[in-house]
């Protein structure tokens, strides 16, 4: 129950951290990028993010993680990611890509294990797109670099407390498709 407390508090952390950034291209973390101050985030086709799809098992956060990115389709690419530890789902999540005149943004809610929401009705969190590269997607914050053709590794710039210091949550994935 201390962990829960903890990786829920240093999640919550995390949202703030997503949301209220307004820093591009300056280094957050070792492994996550920052808007700089005024600057717009970048717009990207989902296209862009092709080499996300498809269900990806590893961990983090001390327990076992598997994240869904689903093909794009009408224009939208949407996925799923939940976290269990010792065998107990813990939390899970939905996410969107989404572009609009403020620029592309991965949004996602969070859920309990009973699907009550993190988040308010109408909240969520936010990680403005920064920069696509060959493999790579650079979100304030949040990053998503494809290692090899079916390892995936994704670092969340977190803090243990409000006013602390940010650091990288490391989550490490294996590519076994969408039917395992």
């Amino acid at each position: 129950m201390m962990f829960r407390t903890l990786v829920l508090g240093a999640i919550v952390y995390c949202t703030c951290i997503a949301t209220s950034v307004l820093e591009a291209q300056t280094a957050f973390t070792e492994h996550t990028l920052r808007l700089d101050d005024g600057a717009k985030p970048a717009t990207a086709e989902f296209e862009k993010f092709k080499f996300l799809v498809g269900r990806w098992v590893g961990t983090g956060l001390g327990g076992e993680c598997e994240e869904v990115f689903l093909p794009v389709w009408n224009n939208t690419m949407t996925g799923s990611f939940r976290f269990s530890q010792d065998g107990k789902l813990v939390f899970s999540e939905y996410f969107s890509f989404h572009t609009d005149d403020q620029g592309t943004a991965l949004r996602l809610k969070h859920f309990h294990p009973d699907l009550v929401g993190w988040e308010d009705k109408d909240g969520m969190v936010k990680f403005p797109l920064i920069k696509v590269e060959e493999n790579a997607a650079y979100f304030a914050g949040l990053t998503y670099k494809l290692v090899s053709r079916d390892e995936l590794h994704v670092w969340v710039a977190m803090r243990n407390q409000p006013d602390g210091p940010a650091h990288d949550e490391a989550f490490v994935f294996k590519r076994v498709g969408l039917q395992d």
